[in-house]
């Protein structure tokens, strides 16, 4: 540790319930954005962007919803990869149907289909938990993989089975597809990354969060304080599902 989390007097609940209640949290953020936005933007290659700092932000992105799951609600999953490729599909199919519609908005909405599929494979989770629980979301692993290479509408009907968004542009400039600069692929990513961490912060900040934590460390004593156990480990694998999504969404673009 760098600093004592414990060594800062807060005189209102209001403080300790900030976003960031520790103030080098709130140091440690400025840096990393200033970074991030200004910093690599000046000085990163196309190759560094491509290689590097764009697959850095997608995966960070699938941890952190996969840190939604199993480090704020306790529920191991071993299909994340899954998820995060059903939000690559879905975006990619909501790109070739609704050429017109914005990067953004497709790479938002593609977590929605992810989310819903991980709420599918997170009902045994109310009957099963640990090891059982893992084995039973290795199977969405599986079958998800399955569906990818077999079902050929998926990447409409290509030979090779992948998949590459066509050129969008936003206000006259390629934002995604084989013409968008890099830089301008990093920036949207940097913004999809960046509006979902702080929602998330916020979200684990709140109600909800205490909610899945009293879920992740005494689930019975949690039912008995009134605590829909079922609602809670939906609720965190539909959140969780959906960050993933949406980072298969920004590697998809």
């Amino acid at each position: 540790m760098f600093y004592n989390t414990a060594g800062q007097f807060k005189t209102s609940y209001k403080k300790d319930q900030s976003l960031f209640p520790v103030k080098q949290d709130a140091i440690l953020l400025g840096v990393i954005l200033f970074c991030a936005w200004i910093l690599f933007p000046l000085t990163a290659s196309e190759f560094t962007f491509k290689t590097m700092l764009m697959p850095v932000l997608c995966y960070s992105l699938a941890a952190l919803g996969l840190n939604i799951l199993t480090g704020f609600a306790g529920q191991l999953s071993l299909g994340t990869a899954a998820f995060m490729g059903v939000g690559a599909f879905a975006c990619y199919k909501l790109i070739t149907i609704f050429p017109e519609m914005n990067i953004i908005v497709a790479i938002l909405l593609s977590g929605l289909f992810s989310s819903f599929v991980g709420v599918m494979f997170g009902l045994p989770s109310l009957r099963i938990k640990g090891f059982y629980l893992a084995i039973s979301t290795l199977a969405a692993q599986f079958f998800l993989e399955w569906t990818f290479e077999r079902w050929a509408w998926l990447s409409n009907n290509t030979t090779s089975g992948g998949i590459e968004v066509p050129n969008i542009e936003m206000f006259g400039v390629p934002v995604a597809g084989p013409l968008a600069a890099p830089i301008t692929q990093y920036f949207v990513i940097l913004f999809v990354v960046t509006l979902i961490t702080v929602i998330t912060i916020n979200l684990t900040r709140g109600n909800q969060g205490r909610i899945w934590k009293a879920t992740r460390d005494m689930d019975i004593a949690a039912e008995l304080i009134g605590i829909n156990l079922l609602k809670s480990k939906l609720t965190a694998f539909a959140v969780s599902s959906y960050i993933v999504g949406v980072s298969g969404g920004c590697w998809s673009s």
